[in-house]
């Protein structure tokens, strides 16, 4: 009701004229619904204030902001689709604007271009993607230019800086072509400084956009084991309302061993129907359960997949269902869903394609390992090693098992602090691993160089960071490829 007595008091508003570049209040309201991802009614504020001020071209810059958060949360070809077709004419929009001294001017198109960066990186059109990077990097520097003050153009900087360096090996080339060259932690760096200086100047409304993206760069390439804490004192300031919010500190919890906190943030996230549909949230608290052994988890997974029409996490999910039976003792419904694994969905995410190479395998995962892996992933630290304390290596009879449960030792005993003990079982993951396809000798590199660079030994650090981009695994290999170099940048300093 109190939204459609704003939107009627805006249309009833003497019809002012004002800049074509206008962040007014109105555009601001509009602006910190969409970034709660409450787009239905920020569309309806924006379409307001088209009936007030027809020819604002923020309106157009905040329409993408939708279209771009609707490719994030449906993740279907059908919004990828509709962005790309609406951004050429929101482009052509702003180019015909006739307010070209404002710094919204050149801003708003590189943010265009920036936004269909990622998603176009999501779906690894990264030569395309390239290019809208240098439009936007020229854009923003001539922006620079001409109004070095203007602070939210450090924003779309630092994020540009940080799209580089997270571009895959096999696609540099395209990045050199072009002459552009990327720091991940450099856009890291930027965007810490920027969190700080907002919330004192008219840009303030930007802080929940900025920690989203140094979030979502940070979980990408840093070795930090207090991120999660980072995260949410970063994050404190903005209600749980906003429904980005719980997706940025739910998906930190999960990625650093936090899942009770994970499971606590997803059960209360706001549910009502002015939030858009984003079932990746049930997938994610699907995951979490599971890593607790809720009885329950497989039922979010089956609501996931029978809500869900986007193009990511349904083999991994038909994959964690299998699991589950499998644990359960019912080989029938394990085989059934690793075989639903192999043919439904797309291997495009790195997590998609490990889902499809572990269905694709002869033989049943090792239950131990497996109740390992989950208890590890939710943080319970002390259970996934009480899994293992009785297995002998000599007991298990395939190399890749073997090499597993050598891992998994050693990223439990990290996790406990234990170091010494960590470095010489991921010493033997490597030499008897090296050659496998799977993760684990590249993760324990990587895991290597992070324990190193800790103890401030940089030479060892980078020996095994070098080391992590040499292996030729095809588990998370982008993943790995972007942590180990953004290693070898800090350790090299």
């Amino acid at each position: 009701m109190r939204l459609r007595l704003y939107l009627l008091a805006l249309i009833l508003l003497p019809n002012v004229t004002l800049a074509d570049f206008a962040f007014n209040d109105n555009c601001i309201k509009a602006y910190q619904s969409i970034i709660s991802l409450k787009l239905n009614e920020g569309q309806a504020i924006l379409n307001a204030e088209k009936k007030i001020n027809p020819n604002n071209n923020i309106v157009t810059l905040l329409e993408n902001y939708i279209d771009f958060f609707k490719v994030l949360t449906t993740e279907t070809n059908a919004s990828f689709e509709y962005f790309k077709n609406k951004k050429a004419t929101n482009i052509l929009k702003i180019e015909n604007d006739k307010q070209k001294n404002s710094p919204w001017y050149l801003y708003s198109l590189a943010e265009i271009n920036l936004q269909s960066c990622i998603n176009r990186f999501k779906y690894q059109e990264y030569v395309t993607g390239a290019y809208e990077l240098q439009k936007a990097y020229k854009l923003l520097e001539e922006n620079k230019k001409k109004f070095p003050d203007f602070l939210p153009n450090q924003k779309s900087f630092a994020l540009l800086y940080g799209l580089v360096g997270l571009v895959p090996e096999q696609y540099k080339w395209a990045m050199s072509t072009i002459g552009l060259k990327g720091n991940v932690q450099e856009g890291i760096e930027m965007l810490e400084r920027l969190k700080n200086k907002l919330p004192s100047t008219p840009y303030a409304h930007f802080q929940t956009e900025t920690i989203f993206f140094l979030s979502v760069i940070q979980l990408s390439v840093e070795n930090n084991p207090n991120l999660f804490e980072v995260v949410t004192k970063n994050t404190a300031s903005i209600p749980n309302t906003n429904l980005l919010k719980i997706y940025i500190c739910a998906n930190v919890a999960l990625k650093y061993g936090h899942g009770d906190e994970a499971i606590e943030l997803l059960v209360n996230r706001p549910k009502s129907a002015a939030y858009c549909s984003f079932y990746h949230l049930d997938y994610m608290l699907a995951c979490a359960k599971q890593y607790r052994f809720d009885n329950d988890a497989v039922q979010y997974f089956e609501s996931y997949l029978k809500n869900y029409e986007g193009n990511f996490n349904v083999k991994d999910s038909y994959l964690k269902i299998a699991y589950y039976y499998l644990l359960k003792g019912n080989i029938d419904k394990y085989n059934a869903y690793a075989g639903l694994c192999k043919v439904r969905g797309q291997a495009i995410s790195e997590r998609d394609k490990s889902a499809m190479l572990h269905a694709s395998e002869t033989h049943a995962p090792e239950l131990t390992l497996l109740k390992a892996r989950f208890y590890f992933d939710g943080g319970y630290y002390k259970k996934a090693l009480d899994v293992l304390t009785d297995k002998k290596l000599e007991n298990i009879p395939l190399l890749k098992d073997k090499v597993e449960f050598l891992y998994r030792m050693g990223t439990i005993q990290q996790a406990l602090n234990n170091t010494d003990q960590a470095i010489i079982f991921y010493t033997t993951t490597i030499a008897k691993g090296s050659e496998l396809t799977y993760q684990y000798a590249a993760s324990s590199c990587f895991r290597m160089g992070n324990i190193y660079e800790a103890r401030k030994q940089k030479t060892k650090a980078a020996e095994y960071y070098a080391m992590c981009l040499k292996l030729k695994n095809e588990e998370y290999k982008n993943s790995f490829e972007s942590k180990a170099k953004a290693g070898l940048r800090r350790v090299s300093k």
